[in-house]
């Protein structure tokens, strides 16, 4: 292939890049600025109407050192402070892991109770999601 036919191939991509360039920004493609009134964020409040709305969950507030205790299925989603498992394992359905006995639970992480006596203790003032059996201790 000889020089002029690279350099007029090497020419039309740059052109065909261009065009397709300013298309995309003329048709807004870059006008959305998240977090903005196109682009909005979740807020807190707006997520747990939502989950209590449609999932039965139930908002539950721990000071420290209380404990939740599950039955079997019952479903936790921390969302403000810090708690740890407690009684036996509860597992992390958002990571898919196992969750140990007086092991950090991470906010917003969906946990479930595999079997009753498990659930977890307020290492600081937290705000629960809750739905299913439970006690306070």
């Amino acid at each position: 292939m000889n020089l002029a036919k690279k350099i007029g191939y090497a020419a039309g991509g740059i052109l065909l890049l261009t065009a397709a360039f300013f298309s995309g920004r003329h048709a807004g493609a870059a006008s959305k600025t998240p977090g903005g009134a196109e682009d909005p964020l979740i807020t807190l409040s707006y997520l747990e109407s939502r989950l209590t709305e449609r999932g039965g969950y139930t908002t539950v507030y721990l000071k420290k050192g209380e404990t939740l205790t599950g039955s079997a299925g019952t479903g936790i989603v921390l969302l403000g402070g810090s708690a740890t498992a407690a009684g036996s394992a509860i597992v992390d359905l958002t990571d898919g892991s196992l969750t140990a006995k007086d092991t950090s639970m991470f906010l917003y992480h969906s946990y479930i109770v595999p079997e009753g006596k498990s659930g977890c203790k307020a290492l600081s003032s937290c705000t629960l999601l809750v739905s299913g059996e439970y006690v306070l201790q």
